[in-house]
């Protein structure tokens, strides 16, 4: 195979897995072109947990300074039963997620990350951005690859060294890969709000990250934009049409702290069983467009980060088959997170007996012990 440095690669989708390929790209000084469906980058108003697997990515790039600028460095994740409002367990973030994980836990603004993806991507003269081109077909062509494209000027073709898919849940490139494009329906909605953090109950406490369980749903509430506001997600049963019936026997507290939101975006989730692949010949897929995944271990824009980070490194790498090389070094963890995802949602969803006695279990268990759970997750690095 030619080198795929040996022209720019086509990256399809200018989301977060898509603005950090190109940058970890120019950074190791492989240009390409980002193509985006979209006239406007703007993101919807919801938060995004970026754990120390994804921080590391992106201090590397040199983003740490304003993600924290921008972010909030929670000290701690509290674990609530829903109708008792009872504290479960702590678990330590801050300092600690440093020192065991090696990079900072933020919470922040998904609209603030991506502007400063976005931001950092336009310094950098190796990347070519274009907005308003719709990817219609990726497909391999003589010693690159090609995409058919549909923007202001029309329908064209634009060609390149290899095409990356970062073009989301329902990813046009998928097809070129050989993989089904439709989902799984999960039978759960996702209930997104951000609201100012004054308006959220007394008693919320700014400095951390608060999951709420309860039967057939969950809620997790944490502070954006220097704690100024907090971002709310609430998942249960997609047949419930108001948030608020989803916490109906739940705490005093915790449904004050769902009413206080005015505003709700209703997001039916999806996923994917694991597939056998990630690319096909030049196309790769990332993200998304790889391995949706349901929110229950909020991983999404973590394993996109992780998947660009990867994908640059062994493109720029060269080697006879980057890009199966990839696949390789992602295939069985993206696998593996899509499948805790499903058994972790059953769990945060448990009912009578069954919930008594998770709940028993999680305040039993060392915290030692459950921080360990996680270091598969958080202690991820790229074998740079």
């Amino acid at each position: 195979m030619t080198s795929l440095t040996a022209g720019r690669a086509l990256i399809a989708g200018a989301g977060i897995g898509g603005l950090t390929l190109a940058l970890s790209l120019a950074r190791r000084g492989v240009g390409c072109r980002i193509f985006e469906r979209a006239s406007v980058l703007e993101e919807t108003g919801a938060g995004v947990q970026l754990s120390p697997n994804a921080g590391r990515v992106l201090d590397a790039l040199g983003l740490g300074p304003a993600l924290d600028a921008a972010g909030t460095r929670p000290e701690a994740v509290a674990i609530m039963d829903g109708p008792s409002g009872r504290l479960l367990k702590t678990l330590p973030l801050g300092r600690e997620a440093e020192r065991r994980w090696g990079a900072p836990y933020r919470v922040i603004h998904r609209a603030d990350l991506q502007a400063i993806l976005l931001g950092a991507a336009q310094t950098e003269p190796a990347i070519e951005l274009s907005l308003g081109a719709e990817v219609k077909e990726a497909r391999d062509a003589a010693g690159g690859a090609a995409l058919e494209l549909t923007d202001s000027s029309g329908p064209h073709v634009v060609e390149g060294a290899w095409i990356a898919g970062a073009d989301g849940l329902r990813s046009t490139v998928r097809r070129a890969v050989k993989l089904a494009v439709a989902t799984r329906p999960a039978g759960l909605t996702a209930w997104r709000a951000v609201l100012p953090a004054a308006a959220l109950p007394l008693g919320f406490d700014a400095s951390r990250v608060t999951v709420t369980l309860g039967a057939g749903a969950h809620c997790v509430i944490y502070p954006v934009r220097g704690g100024r506001e907090a971002n709310l997600v609430l998942i249960g049963d997609d047949s419930v049409e108001a948030p608020e019936a989803l916490v109906a026997d739940w705490s005093a507290a915790a449904q004050d702290a769902v009413a206080a939101a005015a505003v709700w975006t209703r997001w039916p989730l999806h996923d994917r069983s694991p597939d056998p692949r990630m690319h096909r010949g030049r196309i790769a897929l990332l993200g998304d467009a790889a391995h949706a995944a349901l929110p229950s271990l909020a991983q999404g824009a973590a394993f996109a980060i992780e998947d660009a980070a990867v994908l640059a490194r062994l493109v720029a790498q060269g080697g006879p088959d980057p890009l199966g090389a990839y696949e390789r070094a992602r295939l069985m963890r993206v696998a593996r997170l899509q499948m805790r995802s499903r058994r972790q949602i059953r769990i945060d969803h448990l009912s009578g007996l069954a919930a008594r006695a998770r709940n028993l279990a999680l305040a039993a268990a060392p915290t030692s012990a459950l921080l360990a759970g996680l270091d598969w997750i958080y202690g991820w690095r790229d074998d740079a």
